[in-house]
């Protein structure tokens, strides 16, 4: 058995930056991060634009009136809000720090290169780096960090004693009572099983992203799982369904596309929806593509000179002309060329990343459980500090925001619980029984492969109709179908590790979805994010719909009225 004060669950930013900041805050701390893959490269945070968000001065009180009214549709917890929006420049300065003020661009004085979302080149300065409008649209802006900036952190928090358990995956948690007394997990690779003992645990697994967009394919809910089997519980996970445009020649991310996204009829059918307040992909012009495509207005095609965004994204993604990023601006030429120059027509299509999370957490991130905390996709939405929208919140920058933010702060929290703490006690029972149920997994005489699994799974979510532009009927046969797939896991085969771990995802990612489809039949309404066909309009009352495990196993939901009296933000009557 491995015993520390404070077991982080995941290597990603939001991981890295507990484990940082527990230490920091109590350097005699005992913390130990444990990561299915290689802390350092897991996670999202290093496969996005690299682009996050700063405050830069403005005050925090601006962001939150945005995104309580533009994007958070008056669902958002807007005190928590106002906390994460006032830590955001100090979690930038934290970054640049821990990677040794060599990661995050900056001007020829030293000082922090911003750019605001959606700004327009107006010439170039006197050092030759391209200069932009950057207009006060949004009450935020954005610096640039290079891709490669987690490898340093790992080894920032290295030489600070945080410890580090590799290739990894933890399965269930371990209770004394109704608190958190530690982790089983298994290794990837020879299944060996390691048995942790700790005070505090703080999950930083990511949400679940069901396989589909190869950028963010390694989100599959196993965290999700762990926490779910031991009672947490989750809130806002109906809002995981976050599309992105893509093609289905190479399945990269397109931004913009509503801009200039044209019918058959050579109509642009989407413009209508990119407003001034649009800050990244729109709900409603996905639902438009739904909405195009069965009227039979198909395929819809993509004119990229028509959009307004390209300048400011070749020169943040893909170009030293206003960000110096080395490593960045290799990997995004590279993606480039082999992504988009070798297309052979401009047709654009909606792909699920999903982002559905949910896990419930306070303003200082301690989960329903006690001693079991969460931070970064995982609990975004359930935080609820960000409202009616998928993670991450419809701002482009946001992911590594809320990762470094959601990550100190949890850390913080766990890391100062823990020195208050004795550990609680493990029980052999418990350990068998996750792993009677680990090593069954695939040892059922199934003969179906993980991967012959996964597209029955597909057919269920990838569908805009399910999963976005929601309706009662659509609703009820995808959970059906769901429960259907459930009931099959017993067909799938594993005869190593690696397939175990398959077969675990595959769990996880279903229930998830039976998660995500039960808590939209709950909503009857559209609102933000949240579309439903048969509900267009706001429904009458603000509330936040929460599910758990039910004490027959069963899933269960509640709705908990939104305080939204003794908030500043009212919505307009």
């Amino acid at each position: 058995m491995i015993k520390t004060d404070m077991l982080v669950i995941g290597g990603s930013l939001a991981g890295l930056a507990a484990a940082i900041c527990a230490k920091e805050q109590n350097p005699d701390l005992d913390v130990l991060i444990v990561e299915k893959y290689t802390t350092g490269y897991a996670g999202k945070a290093n496969r996005g634009a690299g682009i996050m968000d700063a405050m830069a001065g403005v005050d925090p009180e601006r962001y939150v009136e945005y995104h309580t009214k533009y994007n958070g549709d008056y669902l958002n917890d807007q005190e928590f809000l106002l906390d994460y929006a006032s830590g955001l420049d100090a979690g930038v300065d934290m970054l640049d720090r821990w990677t040794g003020g060599k990661k995050i661009s900056k001007d020829q004085n030293g000082n922090y290169r911003y750019l605001k979302w959606r700004a327009q080149i107006t010439g170039k300065d006197e050092y030759g780096k391209l200069t932009f409008d950057n207009k006060d649209d949004f009450p935020w802006t954005l610096i640039a960090i290079d891709l490669d900036y987690l490898v340093t952190v790992r080894a920032y928090a290295a030489k600070l004693g945080v410890k580090f358990i590799d290739r990894t995956g933890i399965v269930g948690f371990l209770k004394d009572g109704d608190r958190i007394s530690g982790a089983v997990g298994y290794n990837i690779d020879d299944g060996s099983q390691s048995v942790y003992q700790c005070k505090t645990a703080v999950l930083c697994t990511g949400c679940c992203n069901y396989r589909i967009m190869p950028m963010w394919a390694g989100g599959r809910g196993e965290g999700l799982r762990a926490a779910y089997m031991a009672g947490a519980k989750f809130r806002n996970v109906e809002m995981g369904s976050f599309y992105n445009w893509t093609s289905e020649e190479n399945f990269e991310s397109s931004m913009g596309v509503e801009y200039a996204l044209y019918n058959n009829k050579n109509e642009n059918v989407c413009a209508k929806y990119a407003t001034v307040q649009h800050s990244d992909v729109d709900a409603y012009s996905i639902a438009e593509y739904y909405k195009q495509v069965k009227a039979g207005n198909g395929p819809l095609t993509y004119r990229m000179p028509e959009n307004p965004l390209m300048p400011f994204l070749m020169q943040c993604c893909g170009s030293s002309a206003y960000f110096d990023r080395p490593f960045a601006d290799d990997f995004w030429n590279n993606l480039f060329f082999n992504a988009f120059s070798q297309a052979t027509h401009h047709e654009c299509i909606p792909g699920l990343v999903g982002e559905t999370g949910g896990l419930y957490v306070e303003r200082d991130f301690q989960t329903s459980v006690p001693g079991l905390y969460a931070a970064g996709d995982a609990s975004h939405t359930g935080g609820a500090y960000h409202g009616a929208t998928t993670s991450p919140c419809m701002v482009r920058g946001s992911g590594l925001a809320n990762a470094l933010y959601s990550g100190r702060i949890a850390g913080e929290k766990a890391g100062a619980a823990s020195m208050n703490l004795e550990f609680g006690a493990i029980n052999q029972a418990d350990i068998d029984a996750i792993d009677a149920h680990f090593n069954g997994l695939g040892k059922q005489g199934g003969t179906v492969s993980v991967m012959e699994f996964l597209p029955e799974l597909h057919k269920v979510m990838q569908p805009l109709g399910n999963s976005l532009f929601r309706s009662e009927d659509r609703l009820k046969a995808a959970l059906a179908r769901i429960k259907e797939l459930q009931g099959e896991l017993h067909t799938l085969k594993a005869d190593d590790p690696h397939n175990s771990f398959g077969c675990l995802e595959m769990e996880s990612m279903l229930l998830v979805a039976e998660m995500f489809f039960t808590a939209s039949l709950e909503r009857k309404e559209s609102r933000g994010w949240f579309l439903r066909e048969d509900y267009p309009e706001h429904g009458d009352e603000l509330y936040w719909v929460t599910l758990k495990k039910g004490e027959n196993g069963e899933l269960t939901t509640d709705k908990i009225p939104v305080p939204i009296e003794r908030y500043k933000y009212q919505p307009e009557k």
